[in-house]
């Protein structure tokens, strides 16, 4: 299953246009797995998919459907809200991802991975200054918040804002030295500064 974070990192990756970001995200729910099921059990055939035994098929679109459902039935549980607004984004509904993405941020203002994720989708719908706003946001409550900090590098990079991007670089390498993205954000800082030479 992903992690907040690791949706942050499939997401940047979309925004991105890179794989690095679904990379990393897959080897991290990879990591995270239970280990692979005996196909001799009996019950493997459902616990593969998570399911109790017995359990029916259910597609995609009735699975969203049950989510959907289950979102309007809990406004008041931000944990509904952004499991929900995650399986729009994986399917593609960016604009009704932003949408629920906006309801969890307003019954969790403080939470900064849910306004980052929030930002970040902003951003692919084409809605950059909101996106700013939120990342902007997220960095003040906490100023080492990486994902924030790679959001707001991708906005000074399409702002041709090499000074913003150098300094937004420095502090994710010094609140993660180890950052998993780091190579890719310096290359395109490179690429980036090579165009004002």
């Amino acid at each position: 299953m992903f992690s907040s974070r690791n949706i942050h990192f499939a997401i940047l990756g979309i925004i991105i246009g890179a794989m690095g970001g679904y990379i990393f995200a897959f080897y991290q729910a990879t990591a995270a797995a239970p280990p692979p099921i005996d196909p001799t059990s009996a019950s493997s055939a459902s616990s593969a998919s998570g399911m109790p035994p017995n359990h029916p098929n259910v597609n995609e679109e009735e699975m969203m459907a049950l989510l959907k459902k289950a979102a309007e039935s809990s406004p008041d549980q931000p944990d509904v809200l952004s499991h929900y607004a995650n399986q729009l984004f994986q399917v593609g509904k960016l604009e009704e991802s932003a949408e629920w993405y906006a309801k969890v941020v307003a019954l969790k203002p403080k939470d900064t991975d849910v306004r980052s994720l929030y930002g970040a989708v902003l951003w692919r719908i084409g809605k950059k200054a909101e996106a700013k706003t939120q990342l902007e946001a997220a960095l003040s409550q906490d100023p080492k918040h990486v994902p924030s900090m790679h959001g707001l590098f991708i906005i000074a990079i399409d702002n041709h804002d090499v000074a913003a991007a150098k300094d937004l670089l420095a502090r994710i390498e010094k609140a993660e030295p180890d950052y998993p993205g780091m190579a890719d954000l310096k290359a395109r800082l490179a690429k980036e500064t090579s165009k004002k030479s």
